[in-house]
């Protein structure tokens, strides 16, 4: 089973966000967050945002979140809001104020398959009369 959370219009840009998106894909629920927590910049704090909103998705769906791996992390671009900033000779610039939009997947930790070794048997030697 997976846990899909998305954090929607962000006042932040994907192009910031993608970077960090790379860099907790495909790691444990737990590494992520902390990876996070450290980095001093806004795309870390609103992607730690949403890992731990995951965390607590996962935790009411019963999962544990010690077995949760991020397995996809995207940040795609919302809207763009439009504004204009006031210019020389009465004129008007246009500018726009990016927003994102956030998905974050957390999926179960498959169990490393284990290989029995079988034992070899050692056959009982037997005499045969004739």
């Amino acid at each position: 089973m997976s846990v899909t959370v998305k954090l929607r219009y962000l006042r932040h840009s994907a192009r910031k966000l993608r970077p960090y998106t790379r860099v907790v894909a495909g790691k444990s629920l737990e590494d992520a967050i902390n990876q996070m927590a450290v980095m001093p910049q806004d795309s870390a704090k609103y992607i730690g945002q949403a890992l731990s909103m995951a965390k607590s998705a996962a935790v009411a769906k019963e999962f544990l979140p010690e077995n949760m791996i991020v397995s996809a992390i995207s940040a795609s671009e919302g809207p763009k809001v439009k504004r204009v900033r006031p210019n020389a000779r009465g004129r008007g610039n246009a500018y726009f104020k990016h927003l994102a939009h956030l998905l974050v997947t957390l999926d179960e930790k498959k169990a490393p398959a284990v290989k029995k070794t079988a034992k070899p048997v050692k056959k009982a030697k037997t005499e045969e009369k004739i």
